[in-house]
């Protein structure tokens, strides 16, 4: 890798993150291809199905408080947790669920927009959550674009320096050619990354709004996207979520096919716990005589 290509890179994590040993589980940040493509839906539906199942379940949201995604998903708001100096402070938070208590972990505001370096180190959220779990589901809540900037602090975007054995990247586009123009883009910046061992490489891309690649957009995907390891999901977009966004309501039942399939291609006791859909039955016509 050029000097070049070094210096076009976010400063370096101090540490890498290894899910098993920090009782995390499975790791999933979600990062969307842009700013409004779906990222924390995305993110609560995996929550909220894994939760379903019977999983021990942590939710993570990253995102700045006044521009969160999953500001109102909660039922029950805690306390605090200090985690340095120049460092947003956690909340410890809980989403209710047919199974149980789904643990939360926020940000808490600063009173002024928040900066990347602000958002907490992985080992800060670890001694916050407090506990064993099956799944750890992140949403990044940042432009992935701008974290990506000559040395920027990475921020939110450590979560994708894990171990690969455990972590798996999920991106969010819309099923539209701008969206996955922009996805693209981000995979280009990201790859860089990838090629000097400093991020996981994207597992797979969760589609929204539509149940299979528009013949348009097909045809459109750029090289990158089309080495994506794992199959696309598709999944709907909820209309009630698109005019109200997330609340402390379940993740909609026609989005939980899709999760259900990502959260099942985990493996491991995901895999035992979540069985995959049911492929739709094909309609059968009587032989004419």
């Amino acid at each position: 890798m050029s000097t070049e290509a070094q210096r076009l890179l976010p400063v370096p994590p101090v540490w890498a993150v290894d899910p098993s040993e920090l009782g995390l589980g499975v790791l999933v940040p979600v990062i969307g291809a842009h700013p409004q493509a779906g990222a924390s839906g995305v993110a609560l539906t995996l929550a909220d199905t894994a939760a379903a199942a019977g999983a021990r379940v942590l939710l993570i949201d990253c995102a700045d408080p006044a521009r969160s995604g999953l500001a109102g998903v909660c039922q029950r708001e805690g306390r605090s947790v200090a985690t340095g100096e120049g460092k947003a402070s956690i909340r410890l938070a809980a989403r209710a669920t047919a199974r149980g208590a789904l643990d939360v972990r926020r940000l808490v505001s600063m009173g002024t927009p928040l900066l990347a370096d602000a958002v907490p180190r992985v080992h800060a959220w670890v001694a916050a959550a407090a506990g064993e779990f099956d799944l750890t589901v992140v949403d990044v809540g940042w432009d992935v674009w701008r974290l990506m900037m000559p040395s920027s602090p990475m921020g939110a975007l450590a979560w994708c320096a894990g171990n690969p054995v455990s972590t798996y990247p999920v991106l969010v586009a819309r099923s539209t050619m701008a969206s996955t123009a922009l996805a693209e883009v981000l995979l280009t910046r990201y790859q860089v990354g990838e090629q000097l061992g400093m991020l996981t490489p994207v597992r797979r891309v969760v589609a929204l709004g539509a149940a299979s690649w528009p013949t348009q957009v097909r045809s459109s995907l750029g090289r990158l996207m089309c080495q994506v390891r794992d199959p696309a999901v598709f999944a709907p977009l909820s209309p009630e979520h698109v005019v109200s966004g997330w609340g402390t309501t379940a993740a909609p039942a026609e989005s939980v096919p899709a999760a259900s399939t990502l959260l099942h291609g985990l493996g491991g006791h995901l895999a035992d716990l979540i069985a995959p859909p049911a492929a739709p039955k094909r309609r059968r016509f009587p032989l004419s005589r």
